[in-house]
């Protein structure tokens, strides 16, 4: 029996060969780093890619910043959530913090001072990257 896929896929997701990785602050010039598939960091700089942004380590946690941030759109920093980073408006927050029991989120006055606030974050060790919807039960 064969079977009909009644629709054509045009791309299927695959993780990147490479991945770039800027480690100064987004106000100075980047410090590129490649990261490939043998790296041991790999997976988890995968896991943290975000669509239209640049992704950042400091002390060995990734994060992205927004290339680009709309007039009168809200910058928000994400220090817990599904994924932690600097996002260009509320409904990109929200998909970071559904589902996370606890989300630590906030709005901050840009993406310089957001970048600040997250690494001081980093510093005192209060970011977390969590699953959404997960339980202490899944995990046991």
């Amino acid at each position: 029996m064969s079977t009909t896929i009644p629709f054509d896929i045009e791309h299927v997701f695959t993780s990147p060969v490479v991945i770039f990785v800027n480690s100064a602050l987004s106000t100075e010039k980047p410090e590129l780093t490649v990261i490939n598939k043998n790296h041991p960091r790999y997976d988890n700089a995968a896991r943290s890619l975000a669509d239209e942004s640049v992704l950042h380590v400091y002390k060995a946690v990734f994060y992205n910043i927004p290339v680009q941030v709309k007039p009168r759109q809200e910058v928000f920093c994400v220090t817990r959530g599904a994924f932690i980073s600097l996002v260009a408006g509320w409904e990109n927050a929200l998909n970071c913090v559904l589902g996370v029991p606890g989300a630590v989120h906030f709005r901050v006055d840009s993406i310089a001072s957001g970048e600040e606030i997250f690494r001081n974050a980093i510093d005192q060790g209060s970011i977390e990257m969590v699953e959404p919807w997960a339980t202490p039960d899944l995990y046991n």
